[in-house]
């Protein structure tokens, strides 16, 4: 790529994470951010749900994170409890993105910029309310005529009134701020960007998608700045019961990325959020860079060679996979997908030889859980952040590590500590990989397959001034 991508400004909130600082002081010391699920998961613990399947044992939920300041918003009027919550969860994290990069949330002049967002739930509270206002209030009213088909209709009428009654008061600004063109068409207003905004779904793989679409924007000159990222909120009941039919859920209270052994995931929320320029602007602009954006390949990964996508990462990019001395990988802690994504990395590094170089691996999914949509994108800034920073983070370590980055003859290693980041000299600078991986290999209807959607983001650190 002729034109490097420089990450100018982040800004991300997930459980226990109010902001970036936060994030990163959560990785450095190793704190685990995972919790028995709250009242509001509404989950019903020690039952089976209808995959006859356990619930997770612990999530990593935002709580009272899950908020934002109104007045810095603009907002019209009161928040309708029957509004799309996300809309302005998203639109504060993208505010705070731009103050990282010191640019104004609400600029004087448009900017020609453009906002690509990751986001995509099954229900969020405009579609339920709607909902809730027609098909679940006649479904309500029907059951309750079979059970009492003698109530005289004046009855029906004013349980019927008392119901409506319960239920947020349902308006166009709601309903249309559920629908995903609206959801960015406001974000890009509010920050007067006068490119395209969009909404995108890409599963796992979301955060990677969003970033290469931003890339594109800045290279083909379409924007002068692009932000992109991506969220999961909190996760409702409905959607933790259908993900179970595919995923399957740990049963223990922590995650160990790369233990020995593995028995599924445990779910988080939260997002993170990217401020992007062209490398030569945030030169001109003495804008802090705290990487730059190599390459972003997303594909599907074949059988016969499951590190194909990081291959062509580094080849897009232009360097030596051997130049990574940092991989944030997917560390889903799902037994089948750990092995498959080790061979992937242990496939072009190898085995160890004297004078060669090592490369240390680690997810952040220990500390913040798997957030699925947004997981790619907080691995994203933690590889950003370890670069900024020029330390290798620590992971959360497993008693007893997978034979793969536990044998002393493998080139890769588990980041069971933080190290500094040593390089030899300024002709090589720190890269990181980061690498997510989609649940294709979990066929709904029983099959299983080692071959799925993958997506690799390849990062190097802003070369450092010389005196």
């Amino acid at each position: 790529m002729d034109e490097a991508i420089a990450i100018v400004g982040m800004s991300c909130r997930f459980a226990g994470c109010p902001n970036l600082g936060a994030f990163w002081d959560v990785i450095r010391r190793r704190r685990i951010m995972l919790t028995p699920p709250g009242p509001e998961a509404e989950l019903p613990l020690g039952q089976k749900n209808v995959f006859n399947r356990p619930y997770p044992t612990r999530i990593a939920q935002l709580g009272d994170l899950y908020s934002c300041v109104p007045s810095m918003q603009n907002f019209p009027r009161q928040v309708n409890a029957g509004e799309n919550q996300d809309l302005y969860f998203a639109t504060q994290l993208v505010f705070d993105a731009l103050v990282d990069a010191a640019m104004k949330p609400h600029p004087p002049e448009a900017v020609r910029g453009t906002v690509r967002i990751g986001y995509a739930p099954p229900f969020n509270a405009s579609t339920v309310n709607w909902l809730q206002h027609t098909a679940f209030l006649d479904q309500t009213i029907e059951t309750i005529r079979r059970f009492f088909p003698n109530a005289p209709e004046e009855a029906m009428d004013s349980v019927k009134s008392k119901l409506e009654d319960s239920l947020p008061e349902p308006n166009a600004a709601s309903f249309l701020m559920g629908t995903g063109y609206r959801f960015a068409s406001w974000i890009a207003r509010e920050c007067r960007f006068s490119g395209a905004a969009t909404i995108m779904d890409a599963g796992i793989l979301t955060g990677a998608a969003t970033l290469a679409d931003a890339q594109d924007d800045l290279v083909s000159g379409r924007a002068d700045v692009a932000i992109a990222g991506a969220l999961t909120p909190p996760l409702s009941r409905a959607y933790i019961e259908g993900l179970s039919g595919e995923v399957p859920f740990s049963q223990r209270p922590e995650l160990h990325p790369f233990a020995e052994e593995q028995d599924g995931t445990l779910p988080g929320e939260g997002g993170a959020f990217f401020v992007l320029k062209r490398r030569t602007d945030a030169l001109r602009g003495r804008d802090r860079i705290y990487a730059l954006v190599k390459s972003v390949a997303i594909g599907h990964t074949p059988e016969d060679d499951p590190s194909a996508i990081l291959r062509e990462a580094t080849a897009r990019a232009d360097v030596e996979a051997r130049t990574i001395g940092l991989i944030e990988a997917d560390g889903s802690c799902i037994a089948a997908a750990e092995r498959r994504e080790l061979d992937a990395v242990q496939r072009i590094w190898g085995e160890h030889k004297p004078g060669s170089p090592l490369v240390g691996i680690g997810s952040v999914k220990g500390n913040i859980g798997h957030t699925l949509r947004s997981a790619m994108a907080a691995g994203i800034a933690k590889a950003a952040l370890a670069l900024w920073a020029k330390v290798l983070p620590p992971q959360i370590g497993a008693q007893r590590s997978a034979e793969q980055v536990s044998n002393l003859a493998s080139s890769v290693y588990l980041l069971n500590e933080e190290r500094p980041w040593i390089t030899g000299d300024s002709a090589n600078p720190r890269r990181a990989a980061v690498l997510g991986a989609n649940f294709d290999a979990a066929n709904p209807i029983g099959e299983t397959s080692s071959a799925g959607r993958a997506a690799a983001v390849v990062l190097e650190e802003e070369p450092e001034e010389k005196v």
